[in-house]
């Protein structure tokens, strides 16, 4: 086998299907020819958005998300899956008006990723915006709070 050729599903088993995530246990012939009887993944049937709003003071607002799985609360910029015939700009614009109360301007689009493509297909677009009018209602069942932080600060957080 050529070292360029890419691991080949053999066969699955359906452990779990929703509409918010599935989970698979694939059979996988690796590009060496060993094969993995085990080998999970998770399936995302919506892609995700993130936004990075920035505001004239070139601060970055965070929300402190109330995270069950961690059950704990942490700083975040906003973000959130793609609805059924949505466009990414537009889901973009919904979660930022929903956890952060900010409608956005000059929205750019950055990039996209796969933050855990070791086990799981969920792609994130990434945006980038400017805030035109913020009001203080947030979604109070995802978001405890919110700042604005300087961007030497966000950049420390993320270290």
């Amino acid at each position: 086998m050529s070292a360029h050729t890419l691991p080949e599903k053999l066969d699955r088993k359906i452990i779990y299907e929703s509409d918010w995530v599935s989970l698979y246990l694939d059979k996988v012939r690796m590009p060496d020819g060993r094969i993995f009887d085990t080998y999970h993944k998770l399936h995302y049937p919506h892609e995700s958005v993130s936004v990075v709003i920035v505001n004239e003071k070139k601060e970055i607002l965070m929300i402190q998300s109330k995270r069950y799985v961690t059950s704990r609360l942490e700083w975040e910029i906003p973000a959130g899956r793609i609805e059924h015939g949505e466009s990414k700009e537009n889901a973009a614009k919904r979660e930022c008006l929903e956890e952060t109360g900010c409608a956005l301007k000059d929205l750019t689009y950055l990039c996209c990723h796969n933050p855990s493509n070791g086990m799981s297909d969920l792609k994130i677009h990434v945006f980038g915006a400017k805030v035109d009018t913020e009001s203080m209602e947030i979604d109070e069942n995802e978001v405890n709070a919110k700042k604005w932080v300087p961007k030497d600060k966000v950049l420390e957080m993320l270290r």
